[in-house]
């Protein structure tokens, strides 16, 4: 069966603390639609550049105003049918230094952009579908979001150092994550809702699916019990969080075809390091 032809393109070294990648997602140029299922990741501005894009409850096409997707904790399916689609991964630095307003506001949910980085944003970045290919939409974001930066505040290094730490497999509780930081449980906790979208026990649950999920789809011919993380009591918790991350049993999902993520990890690891937005850790640039 057909599957998307992806590309990732790195920001300006000035933003990678800000942005994971700039992406384009292309269908078939058969005209045959492609579908996958989304994982739970950190925010992503979107934009369909031609065809019928449909994400979760959103359906847009070339003349829709781009959007911006909040945090999410959940599988959100997607389709895309006809044209491309081209996205802006946004990590958490990039969620404080960027946005207006706390990511939980959006967390699993979708807005126009304009309603968080205002019209100017919405209006330049609607004319990245007139740029002759996709290098020049990604020198196009380079200078609106270098532009944007510096002329906000800069982002406390708190941030960094929370995202840090929630890649770290041995932080497992919220005391610990808070411990990290040098702040108390309930400073961690309103952190985390603004900067993260979530509390920081289900962070770090989500956190613990992810990187469990991503060796499983490695390595689909070893024993789960070899791999899943040490945090897990068993496979049966494993498969509650498939069920409560993904909508669905781990023979379910790893069933799918996965149109969009399967070449998508690929180019991910490739350009970026990270088959996944969610595992990237934080830059230091």
């Amino acid at each position: 069966m057909p599957k998307a032809a992806v590309s990732f393109f790195l920001p300006h070294p000035s933003l990678r603390r800000a942005i994971s990648a700039y992406y384009v997602v292309e269908p078939p140029e058969d005209g045959e639609a492609i579908a996958d299922l989304m994982h739970p990741e950190w925010a992503n501005i979107r934009l369909a550049l031609g065809g019928i894009w449909t994400l979760g409850g959103s359906v847009s096409n070339a003349a829709s105003p781009p959007e911006l997707f909040g945090p999410t904790s959940r599988a959100v399916s997607i389709r895309g049918q006809g044209g491309a689609g081209l996205g802006v991964g946004i990590l958490p630095h990039g969620w404080a230094t960027l946005v207006d307003g706390p990511a939980s506001d959006l967390a699993d949910n979708v807005a126009p952009l304009a309603a968080f980085m205002g019209d100017i944003a919405a209006s330049e970045l609607g004319k990245l579908r007139s740029c002759p290919d996709h290098e020049a939409r990604a020198a196009a974001l380079d200078s609106f979001f270098l532009a944007r930066m510096a002329a906000r505040p800069p982002g406390d290094d708190i941030v960094g150092l929370a995202h840090a730490v929630l890649m770290k497999p041995e932080i497992a509780t919220v005391e610990e994550f808070a411990a990290a930081l040098g702040v108390s449980v309930r400073q961690a906790h309103r952190l985390s809702l603004r900067v993260f979208g979530f509390p920081p026990k289900l962070l770090l649950q989500r956190q613990r699916f992810l990187r469990t999920l991503a060796i499983l789809r490695q390595n689909l011919d070893r024993p789960w019990a070899d791999l899943i993380d040490a945090r897990y009591y068993d496979q049966s918790h494993l498969s509650r969080d498939f069920n409560r991350f993904m909508g669905m049993p781990p023979s379910e999902y790893f069933s799918l075809r996965r149109d969009m993520l399967e070449p998508a990890a690929v180019a991910r690891i490739t350009s970026v390091g990270q088959a996944m937005q969610g595992l990237q850790p934080p830059s230091v640039a």
